[in-house]
Formats: C-alpha cells, sequence, structure tokens
C-alpha cells in the first residue's frame, strides 16, 4: 500500500518564499514514521515554486542534485524529512546552459536528490528555452515502481506506455492545466489510466484569477477516480492505493499481453 497526497494550491508567481510556506502549512498534518508500514508520497505542482511560467526562466533555474545546491531542492529534502514521506517537488532545472522542466524527488535523510525526470513534451510556450527530457526515469517506493510525467506529456499516450514497458504501476501528473481545457484533462487522465491499467495520481495547481483550477484527482488502473479535489482552492486530496487490486485485475482482464 502507499499513501498519495496531491498538493492542490495557488502559486504565487515569483515568489518562492510565500510558495515554500504554504507548502508547508497545507502538509503540516503529514506525518510518517520509519516505523509506519505504509509509506507516504507527496506530489507538488509543476514549477510550484515559482509559478507557471516565468517570464525569464533561466533565472529561477536551480540545481536539484542535491539538498545544499539549490534553494527548491534544499526546501524538498527539508519536506521529506520533516514529514516523512518521499517528496515530488518540479521546477526549472539548468544543466550544461540548457533549461529543463524538471521533476525532483527527494526522501527522508537522504540529501541527495533520489530521482528526477525532465519534461518529455515541452508545451508551446516552452518551445525554443527549453530542452525535452529523453527517458523514463523509474524510481521505487518499497514496493511499488513509480514514473513521473508533467502537464503536456498527458497529450501523449507513448510516453505512457513507455512508462508501463519499463515496469510503472503508478504514474504521476504534476501540472499547470489551464481550466479553458479542464475537460480535456479529466478525459485524458482515465484513459491513460485505463489503457496502460495503472494509477494515475495527478496534481494541478489553481489561481484567483480562474486560469487554473485544480482538479486534482487520483484515479484506479479500471479508470475509476477514487479520490479527487472538492474545491478550485487549496486543499489536500489523499488516496490509499494497493497492488494486489491492480495485479489481479490485469490477470483478470490482459489487455497488455504481450506488451508488458
Amino acid at each position: 500500500m502507499l499513501d498519495i497526497y496531491l498538493i492542490q494550491m495557488e502559486i504565487s508567481p515569483n515568489d518562492k518564499a510565500k510558495n515554500f510556506a504554504k507548502v508547508l502549512e497545507l502538509t503540516a498534518g503529514i506525518r510518517k514514521t520509519p516505523n509506519d508500514s505504509i509509506p507516504g508520497l507527496i506530489i507538488l505542482s509543476e514549477m510550484f515554486a515559482t509559478g507557471y511560467l516565468p517570464l525569464h526562466p533561466e533565472t529561477a533555474a536551480e540545481d536539484f542534485s542535491s539538498s545544499d545546491a539549490g534553494e527548491t531542492a534544499h526546501f524538498l529534502s527539508t519536506l521529506a524529512n520533516e514529514t516523512g514521506c518521499t517528496v515530488m517537488g518540479a521546477g526549472i532545472k539548468s544543466l550544461n546552459g540548457k533549461l529543463f522542466n524538471h521533476s525532483s524527488v527527494y526522501q527522508p535523510n537522504n540529501p541527495q536528490e533520489f530521482a528526477y525526470y525532465d519534461k518529455r513534451r515541452p508545451f508551446f510556450m516552452e518551445q525554443g528555452k527549453f530542452s525535452s527530457g529523453d527517458k523514463v526515469n523509474l524510481f521505487k517506493i518499497t514496493n511499488w515502481n513509480v514514473a513521473a510525467t508533467i502537464c503536456f506529456d498527458l497529450r501523449f499516450p507513448e510516453l505512457y506506455r513507455d512508462a508501463v514497458k519499463a515496469g510503472a504501476r503508478l504514474i504521476t501528473v504534476q501540472a499547470a492545466w489551464p481550466a479553458a481545457r479542464i475537460a480535456h484533462w479529466k478525459t485524458l487522465l482515465q484513459a491513460r489510466a485505463i489503457e496502460n491499467q495503472v494509477y494515475i495520481a495527478a496534481v494541478n495547481c489553481t489561481s484567483s484569477d480562474g486560469t487554473y483550477n485544480g482538479c486534482s484527482m487520483v484515479i484506479d488502473p479500471k479508470g475509476e477516480i477514487i479520490a479527487q479535489a472538492q474545491t478550485n482552492g487549496d486543499e489536500i486530496i489523499q488516496a490509499r492505493i494497493e497492488s494486489a487490486p491492480q495485479e489481479i485485475y490485469r490477470k483478470q482482464f490482459p489487455v497488455l499481453k504481450d506488451l508488458v
């Protein structure tokens, strides 16, 4: 089993301190200890520290490789230590003169970046400024194989099939998905879960002007929504997922036979 916490929140543009403070406020009640039999995974939305998309993203770019490498990396590591959970943050990474839309994973008591994913399909606004990631980066939380995706990736089913072929049983989506196309968000999330028989945990940001309206959710391998946001504002969406029902369902309805 795995406890998932989606941190849906309004992001203050270009104000890391304010966004960090809000995350700490929202996660204040989440505490796992080494003795807990069920691990926790906290997932933050796309570019949660700066908002999507800074006018000059190069000025917001950071190093995420260790807790002392950058401001956001330090925050993620601290949050993992305080909550006892694996934490998935997201931001802008600078590497060898290139920018990447970056998902960064930190675990408790580990000052090094545990895993990462660079967005493989940059959105139109990112094109020309951001380089594309080139691979699935699977990571483990106990017995769970997890793969990350970011926002616009959702429109490309081949990316999700790549993750499932690599062994993913849970795929995360960190997003700044606009309210104008929120119907697509809901439909595509369920489609990605159904066609790959995986859990999907998707967190979206919100905004006071209505540009972003959340609709964060967790979906099971049959495409059923098992937890979802109740408001268009700040809240935690929590779900506990289990591996046994997923494996039973895959055997009962083997649509992935000969594919994975």
